[in-house]
């Protein structure tokens, strides 16, 4: 009997050591899996944080991209700042590509030193950087570089920074599409042919470095892609473009003697109207040519007319941006709301200008290119009436709400714009204007716009003539129109 007590005892004692063993390892397991679960759940939040720098680093740089656009030729962004590109039949394949659109590959961004990547990035072509553009064999002034923007926040201990993120950002031509190929035959992607350009922002950031065989992936990636185009709708096809419900005469008749000159060239109209209501029985078209004599028809020319006088209603109504001029709310709310934004000059009230008096209208050579030094065409708005006597010049976009009064010594290049009160005055404007001239008359009343009478009266030695670079010129002071955005992966495009 006490033998097999004893028996009993020790069958008990190993029993328990068993389950104190497994007890142990369930634990142990459970700790192990915690510390795991822990380190995944570090990785995760790491991960998804890094991310969100990533994405918000691409989203500054589109809209650094976005401020920087305005004013530029495309055509420059395109070759870059050294104006120049590979030739090559395999370099010009690659740039038709979408994996071109990036600034580089998705793998050297993975591993990228965003505290000095610029050894990492030697090789890398200028192509598609914002810049000025090249002038006479020197480059222009990169924007945006190649080694990116730095975005840095501060140590924890202290105010040293770090970079924890960059973006970059290239442009590309949006080659291959139907408006592109009208506009450019040749289809070549360092040449815009349709106003139409695509802007990639590349936002990096740090995350937990891991390392897969020969592959380093330090950095999480966020690429978006947006495209501009180049706002259209004051791209005039006119000397002078009326748009009102009906057009009177001002001081005097609508046209006084026979010295005037409104020149719209081969392809241009000299004067166009946009009827605003085709059914009250009023036709601007009609109100001009009535008001042209004998032996002023010869001092309205273009377009093979004599005079050269038509209607543009049916265009405006065909355009898809031309359409919105339609809307004298949406006229209003650009010219007092959005112009401002980014004007270079905003005056409150009615002016009166002399010579010295004038304000900085800007200037621009015509004989040379948009990047040549010293070419500083301006945005001006008048916010009121403005009369104008010389000797004054000016260059870029000039927008006068109330009514425009010249006489003499006035010369400009680009476009202006007289809207709200549609009133023009022109008495011996000379040297006049070079490019187009908008008249569009949408008073307010109450703080809302409708469609009003244009009053017109131009006399003595005033010249305006159609220049489609001068208005090219304005257009680019425009800020662009982004029409379509994206966030890209190496999924969709690699």
């Amino acid at each position: 009997m006490p033998v097999q007590r004893m028996f009993g005892r020790e069958s008990e004692s190993g029993l328990a050591l068993l389950l104190t063993l497994i007890a142990l390892s369930l634990f142990s397991l459970v700790g192990l899996l915690t510390a795991l679960d822990a380190t995944s759940e570090l990785r995760i939040s790491d991960n998804h944080e890094s991310h969100v720098r990533a994405e918000n680093a691409a989203r500054a740089g589109m809209s650094h991209a976005r401020e920087l656009l305005r004013g530029t030729v495309f055509d420059d962004l395109l070759a870059g700042p050294d104006g120049t590109h590979d030739g090559s039949a395999a370099y010009v394949s690659y740039a038709k590509s979408f994996a071109f659109r990036n600034p580089f590959p998705w793998t050297l961004a993975r591993s990228l030193d965003l505290s000095s990547p610029q050894g990492e990035l030697v090789g890398i072509a200028d192509d598609g950087l914002l810049n000025t553009g090249t002038f006479g064999g020197t480059a222009g002034v990169i924007l945006i570089p190649i080694n990116g923007i730095a975005l840095a926040s501060s140590d924890a201990g202290g105010p040293a920074e770090s970079v924890t993120s960059r973006y970059f950002v290239k442009i590309t031509d949006n080659n291959g599409e139907a408006s592109e190929l009208a506009g450019d035959v040749a289809d070549d992607p360092f040449h815009d042919g349709d106003g139409i350009v695509v802007v990639r922002s590349a936002g990096v950031a740090r995350t937990i470095t891991e390392t897969l065989g020969s592959l380093r992936q330090w950095n999480s990636v966020a690429v978006i892609e947006c495209r501009f185009r180049w706002r259209r709708l004051f791209d005039l096809d006119a000397a002078l473009v009326v748009q009102a419900r009906e057009v009177q005469p001002g001081a005097g008749g609508i046209f006084s003697g026979n010295v005037f000159l409104f020149e719209g060239g081969a392809g241009h109209f000299g004067i166009s109207s946009v009827d605003v209501d085709l059914m009250d029985g009023v036709s601007p078209v009609q109100q001009l040519v009535s008001a042209v004599t004998a032996d002023q028809a010869a001092r309205i020319r273009g377009a093979g007319l004599s005079p050269s006088v038509a209607d543009v209603s049916d265009v405006f109504a065909g355009n898809t941006e031309k359409k919105s001029a339609l809307d004298p709310a949406y006229l209003r709310s650009f010219v007092r709301e959005e112009i401002p934004r980014f004007a270079d000059t905003v005056i409150t009230g009615n002016q009166v200008w002399s010579g010295a008096t004038a304000p900085d209208l800007g200037s621009y050579d015509a004989g040379l290119p948009a990047s040549a030094p010293g070419q500083a065409p301006k945005v001006t708005l008048v916010d009121g009436d403005l009369a104008v006597n010389g000797p004054i010049e000016g260059a870029g976009i000039l927008v006068v709400t109330g009514k425009l009064s010249v006489t003499g010594g006035f010369g400009f290049y680009g476009l202006i714009l007289v809207t709200g009160t549609g009133e023009l005055e022109a008495s011996s404007w000379n040297p006049g204007l070079a490019g187009g001239l908008y008249l569009a008359a949408f008073p307010e009343s109450g703080g809302e716009a409708g469609w009003g009478t244009a009053r017109l009266s131009i006399s003595g030695e005033t010249t305006i003539v159609m220049n489609d670079a001068a208005i090219a010129l304005a257009l680019r002071l425009l800020p662009p129109v982004q029409i379509g955005c994206r966030e890209i992966t190496r999924t969709l495009d690699p």
